[in-house]
């Protein structure tokens, strides 16, 4: 399975403890340890965290190829603030991964790479250098599965961007939080989760819409059927980066065997162990190897 992974690579700062991050790494970091072959399209600062950060792409196993230098902005750093497990943010602007360029020579590589699935975000997307290049690599080519995890942070998107991205996904994944906002936008009504989920499968031809609901797991939009697919409990360390490699081991799982709802279900059990666990990327025990069907 080859992956492109659009987006934002930064340093989580968790209680003083940097830890690697950004949706979009981390969503190609799992689907590495899943078994994948995955490139990140990103950008680093040309400073101390870029190189710390580059050190840690490739010691988790994500071709850097397309990753670019920025001498004039920093690398992206967040603060990541926990009160019983659930984080809040403060995300810098201004950053490397904002000014993501379209290189013609990466796009050429882009191109004649076996790609089956492309994944994106919407912060990167809140400058329009980054969103401009996007755009263009989205039109460059087609890609068989473009997974599109919208994780809207405060001040950081708006409603140009939910409309321009959708259309490109044909997996679309959300919280229960968000539906009615994204539903506002793109439809200017609030619909019910069930009500939108059919309706922007429909109006968009979306393969598996996915609304996420914490502890409750996740429903599934697919062929006409809306389902939910229960999580498991967990005592929560911390969930930074539990979505994304529920993200991550849905795609692994749907591009295997092409059942969204088994596939939701290996996913809720690997979000909670990440959950249960410190820090956004955690190795997989051998118990997670074996439901992902790897090692």
């Amino acid at each position: 399975m080859n992956v492109i992974s659009f987006g934002e690579i930064l340093w989580d700062i968790i209680e003083g403890t940097p830890y690697i991050g950004g949706a979009p790494f981390n969503f190609a970091a799992h689907l590495s340890q899943c078994g994948a072959e995955v490139a990140m399209i990103s950008r680093l600062g040309k400073d101390e965290l870029g190189e710390r950060a580059l050190e840690a792409v490739k010691k988790l196993s994500v071709d850097p190829r397309y990753i670019q230098w920025d001498s004039d902005h920093p690398t992206g750093t967040v603060d990541v603030f926990l009160k019983n497990g659930q984080p809040s943010y403060t995300i810098h602007p201004e950053v490397a991964y904002d000014y993501i360029a379209f290189d013609p020579l990466q796009a050429a590589g882009l191109l004649e790479a076996e790609v089956e699935v492309f994944g994106f975000g919407t912060l990167a997307q809140r400058h329009p250098q980054s969103q401009e290049t996007l755009a263009r690599i989205l039109a460059a080519r087609s890609f068989q599965h473009v997974f599109y995890d919208v994780n809207l942070r405060k001040d950081c998107y708006n409603q140009e961007i939910i409309q321009a991205s959708v259309p490109h996904s044909t997996v679309l994944k959300l919280n229960d939080e968000e539906v009615p906002l994204i539903s506002d936008f793109l439809f200017g009504k609030k619909e019910s989760m069930e009500g939108f989920a059919r309706r922007v499968a429909e109006e968009h031809e979306l393969a598996v819409v996915i609304i996420t609901a914490g502890a409750q797991g996740c429903y599934i939009f697919h062929g006409g059927k809306y389902e939910l697919v229960p999580g498991r409990a967990v005592t929560v360390v911390d969930t930074v980066g539990a979505g994304d490699s529920f993200s991550a081991a849905f795609m692994f799982q749907y591009v295997a065997h092409g059942d969204p709802f088994q596939a939701a279900s290996v996913a809720n059990q690997v979000g909670g162990f990440v959950a249960a666990s410190r820090g956004p990327i955690p190795t997989y025990t051998e118990e997670i190897k074996s439901l992902l069907g790897i090692g």
